[in-house]
């Protein structure tokens, strides 16, 4: 990765806008030109996590000078961590991917949607991952806590750090190896050429800075925190709410490990399941991101711009449309019609009609990922689009409408958290106290009361047409839990791909149109992101690359060579760790 002067590009050339998306606030984010006045850096090593440098005099002092900056820094820092500019970094791969959404534009058909790279796609996740939350936040709040006084900010220090892991989790979910020496200690490399660490090291890391922060953080002591409520945009300042994250993203990436080093993934996540302050208890632990288009009382900020990203791409937009996948799921999985799917999505309808809130009664219906025959400007009569009324107010939650433009987006959610205790419980990990079946049907109930449907639940758990609980199949079991995971899951494609690839479920229908020029084998599926082309003059990164390319913890690929699906195995009783270095 080279350390260039930090620009932003414009993508040009499409025939859908993207002048819509959010209008972002800007900070000093250019590591050349940072907000604190640069200092000597003594004795510091790249690898590991421990700040063990000093810094000057005179730096300390701009720090020093700086502190009333550093809730602005932290809020834009849990704000735009998996926002920015969320159409081109996000939903055009990962959520496409994940099967949740499918493309409707005709210009994105032979992009990134049919596994086609996108070069300045790819670069503009890559810089606001390096050069925004790490160079520009991450850098100058881990500093600051630490050098300023590291006892006083010592919570804040490790709440950073946590959320950091967490950025940090999907970016190598994304691209694999990545280059970690440095910044995870809040530091620029001092050569060019950075070093890419391998995936499996960046799990180390990031299990390291959960378990540090775990340990050292005192949540009976506010004072330790320094921020005003409002400038955490994930937490509001409960720290109780940031540990039970903290050991709820640690037992997601455990099981993320659980084929490629079952051991391992074994140890993090007992350790995850008996820590004291525990995972998420309900719905009100959600890791999301609030719209700063909400009002105050709300979580946002009251201001104009920055609404929903679904509501503007989906309903306003008219460019990403329901899957087919996700169509099927709602309609098969139980003999009783997913409630969910009715305050999510719009029967496909007249745009002129949903715009007052009026639909037809047609079924909802998906497009297939990778369908050529776009209907664009008459998709929405065709498929559905989320369902968002234009005729109440902006700032208005209408859970009968769920994608209002000041609707949060879950991270990380409580259906999510009972979901992993129900596989954890399925491979018998230490620290659950119900069966397996039971957390898959109490995940079930906390995504339906997540939508405000309770009342729905029991009878669409009752009508689920397999229960393969009744058997001893833990695949089997298995592919029940993650289907309604990734129902659940729904609309987070960083997470809905990452579980796809890992456990080979949901059965999701083939592409029908690959445009990747054999770089993804026909009959595949994608597996990766390409490093932006800027990497290209760094030596040290990995060759041989393509988004075929399995990333570490992926042991299998989903189909066989024709494009057959094989019937997954994740329940290896061997570490393959050793032979997928």
């Amino acid at each position: 990765m080279k350390q260039n002067n930090i620009f932003k590009i414009l993508i040009a050339g499409l025939l859908f806008s993207f002048s819509s998306c959010h209008d972002f606030e800007e900070l000093n984010t250019d590591p050349s030109n940072p907000p604190y006045t640069p200092g000597e850096v003594v004795n510091a090593d790249g690898k590991g996590i421990d700040i063990d440098y000093e810094l000057s005099e005179s730096e300390i002092e701009s720090l020093t000078s700086a502190l009333n900056s550093v809730g602005s820094i932290f809020k834009n820092f849990t704000y735009e961590g998996l926002y920015n500019d969320y159409q081109i970094t996000t939903n055009l791969t990962h959520d496409v991917y994940a099967a949740y959404m499918a493309n409707n534009v005709v210009s994105f058909h032979e992009q990134s949607p049919t596994y086609a790279y996108n070069d300045g796609w790819s670069k503009r996740r890559w810089e606001h991952f390096y050069d925004d939350r790490t160079a520009g936040e991450y850098t100058q709040l881990i500093k600051t806590f630490y050098f300023v006084d590291k006892e006083l900010y010592k919570n804040a220090f490790y709440i950073t750090r946590i959320y950091y892991a967490f950025l940090l989790s999907m970016q190598t979910d994304t691209y694999g190896d990545i280059p970690t020496d440095f910044y995870v200690k809040g530091l620029l490399p001092p050569d060019q050429d950075v070093e890419y660490t391998p995936q499996k090291e960046v799990y180390e890391i990031i299990f390291k800075l959960l378990d540090q922060a775990l340990e050292n953080i005192d949540p009976e002591d506010s004072s330790l925190f320094m921020f005003q409520s409002e400038d955490d945009r994930a937490f509001y300042g409960d720290l109780n709410k940031w540990l039970r994250f903290a050991n709820t993203l640690r037992l997601r990436l455990a099981l993320r490990i659980s084929n490629v080093d079952p051991e391992w993934a074994k140890r993090e996540g007992e350790a995850a399941l008996t820590n004291k302050y525990g995972l998420m208890e309900s719905n009100a632990d959600n890791m999301r991101t609030v719209p700063k288009h909400a009002n105050p009382s709300d979580g946002g900020d009251g201001d104009g711009g920055s609404e929903n990203i679904y509501a503007l791409m989906s309903f306003d937009w008219k460019g990403s449309v329901m899957s087919k996948d996700l169509e099927l799921a709602y309609e098969n999985q139980s003999s009783v019609f997913d409630a969910r799917c009715e305050v999510l999505w719009w029967r496909p309808s007249p745009a002129a009609d949903l715009e007052r809130g009026v639909e037809s009664n047609k079924p909802f219906a998906g497009m297939r990922i990778g369908d050529p025959d776009i209907p664009e400007a008459l998709g929405v009569e065709i498929y559905s689009v989320v369902r968002k009324l234009n005729t109440i107010d902006s700032k208005t939650l209408d859970p009968k409408h769920w994608f209002t433009y000041a609707r949060e987006i879950v991270w990380l959610g409580y259906a999510e958290s009972l979901f992993l205790k129900a596989e954890a419980a399925l491979r018998g990990w230490a620290g659950v106290e119900k069966d397996a079946e039971s957390y898959y049907k109490d995940g079930i109930r906390a995504s339906f009361e997540y939508y405000e449907l309770g009342d729905k639940a029991d009878a669409y758990i009752q009508g689920l047409k397999t229960n393969a609980f009744a058997g001893t199949d833990r695949e089997a079991q298995l592919e029940q839990i993650i289907t309604q995971k990734w129902i659940a899951v729904f609309p987070n494609g960083n997470e809905g791909w990452a579980e796809f690839r890992r456990t080979d479920y949901p059965a999701l229908l083939n592409i029908v149109e690959n445009n990747s020029d054999g770089d993804v084998p026909d009959g595949k599926f994608i597996k990766r992101i390409k490093y932006p082309n800027s990497e290209g003059t760094n030596p040290n990164r990995p060759s041989g690359i393509t988004q075929g390319t399995r990333v570490w913890w992926d042991i299998a690929d989903t189909n066989d060579d024709s494009g057959n699906r094989r019937t997954p195995n994740n329940f290896n009783t061997v570490s393959v760790s050793n032979i997928l270095k």
